[in-house]
């Protein structure tokens, strides 16, 4: 068994599969941007800091007018400056206020001027004005302190201001963080990813799959459907028969086709098509595969076992008749033949198809019945080849049950779904029971590469996890 660990080489990793992760993940991505900026705007916004001030201005007179000497005024204003910020101001202040408050008082003198401009400076406004207020009630009682001659006045009302001081920019420092963390997010995302060996391309296929490749079944883009682009089209759309499908998706399944045919001249007939889990395309290139085949030879036998969940019925559009259902025909049909000759006929091709239309519980009863393998012992004589859909191993043991009645069987793996230590699991699984493993088919392979080169298509919906997506058809006579 080849090393499934969480290292990877690049040549593994198709940046495709990354981009894809990433815009799935991108909540995840914007809820650590989020984080971060507001873990940044959080710390930096203690270490901002608001002063609120209050200011007024006073000129220095004379009981006279004006000074008319500059230098003089100077002088005068320098005294009342000091006087102003000095301790017999904050006795003053104190004594009229009856309490104490903080703040701190600047006086400046306002050119070469007469005029003073008083600023009072608190972290609280409340306390800003209040002491210039005080002020304002006191300032005259300074005059005796210079000159009986020398009077303040009082020229505008005090107004409060506020100033924030921070050193840091909060809103650009939040942002920057709030990137690094949204980069480190993809950063883990993209490695968890990666560490779990989902398979991106062939090279990793051939490094981590104990599996030889038999297949690989390109993206079918919506282009050229004639549906909508906000519309997953149906699934029967996906018919090889269908004009909608690209050459190359048709080309892919006839070379599916060609490998069975190799395998077929080996004495092998019975095929059987399983995946780890649903909604990664297998009924789709079972389906496909047999129809491939029924071009090609006409005696085909399609037969549809994933009886929990089955979708060929809709996938070809087949409508069956009453009491026709593959596992109706199992708990009620009293020999093989009766079974056989109720089969469904594609009329384009030819082909068989024993197929239902309702899900049943007791499969694991109807699988293992002696009546399903007169079935298909009973089919190897009339057909060249029989194609069996059978459920996915990730959750039923069903495909191991199948794949005892079968010669071969092929697992499908679409692309960046399942880890491959579980497909690895599942490989050993197939390849201890009776029927050849015969290899892996890869599918719905995307390359960036030619994305870039042919334009970007639209997924069809083979949903990991989802009920297949597709829509039943109805039968056209």
């Amino acid at each position: 068994m080849n090393e499934n660990s969480v290292s990877f080489k690049w040549s593994e990793v198709e940046p495709l599969c990354v981009i894809r992760l990433l815009l799935r993940k991108l909540w995840l991505l914007v809820l650590a941007f989020l984080i971060g900026y507001m873990c940044v705007s959080l710390v930096l916004g203690n270490l901002v800091s608001r002063s609120y001030s209050c200011s007024a201005t006073f000129s220095v007179t004379s009981s006279g007018g004006y000074y008319g000497n500059s230098a003089a005024a100077s002088e005068v204003v320098n005294i009342y400056s000091q006087l102003l910020q000095g301790r017999f101001m904050d006795d003053l202040i104190l004594e009229d206020l009856g309490s104490s408050v903080s703040g701190s008082l600047s006086a400046s003198q306002l050119g070469d001027t007469n005029l003073i401009t008083l600023t009072v400076t608190s972290d609280s406004p409340r306390d800003a004005l209040l002491i210039m207020q005080s002020i304002m009630r006191n300032y005259q009682n300074l005059s005796a302190y210079v000159s009986s001659s020398v009077v303040l006045n009082q020229l505008n009302t005090p107004n409060v201001s506020i100033t924030v001081n921070q050193v840091y920019n909060v809103r650009d420092l939040g942002k920057k963080a709030g990137l690094v963390l949204a980069a480190a997010m993809a950063c883990l995302i993209v490695y968890l990813d990666l560490s779990r060996g989902a398979i991106h391309n062939m090279t990793a296929a051939k490094n981590r799959l104990d599996g030889k490749i038999i297949g690989s079944i390109p993206h079918e883009s919506a282009k050229g459907s004639g549906k909508s682009l906000f519309r997953r089209r149906k699934r029967r759309d996906l018919q090889i028969s269908s004009t909608a499908v690209s050459f190359a998706f048709s080309e892919s399944m006839h070379s599916i086709a060609s490998r069975l045919e190799h395998e077929q001249s080996k004495g092998k007939k019975v095929f059987l098509f399983s995946s780890v889990t649903e909604g990664e395309g297998k009924s789709t290139i079972a389906a496909n595969t047999a129809l491939a085949l029924a071009e090609s030879h006409g005696s085909v036998l399609f037969i549809d076992l994933d009886l929990r969940r089955p979708v060929q019925a809709g996938l070809l559009n087949v409508k069956l008749r009453k009491n026709a259902s593959f596992g109706d025909l199992l708990l009620t049909a009293d020999s093989p033949e009766e079974i056989l000759s109720a089969a469904a006929i594609d009329p384009a091709t030819g082909m068989d198809m024993l197929l239902s239309n309702r899900s049943y519980t007791d499969t694991i009863d109807l699988l293992s019945s002696p009546l399903l393998a007169q079935v298909i012992a009973l089919a190897r004589k009339h057909y060249e080849f029989i194609i069996i859909d059978s459920p996915p191993l990730g959750y039923f043991s069903d495909s191991e049950v199948l794949s005892d009645l079968s010669d071969g069987t092929l697992l499908v793996i679409r692309q960046n779904i399942v880890p491959a230590p579980e497909l690895n699991d599942a490989i050993d699984s197939l390849k201890a029971c009776k029927a050849e493993f015969l290899g892996c088919i890869l599918n719905d392979m995307q390359h960036l590469s030619r994305r870039l080169a042919y334009g970007y298509g639209y997924d069809y919906g083979y949903g990991y996890g989802s009920r297949y997506g597709y829509g039943y058809g109805k039968s056209k006579k």
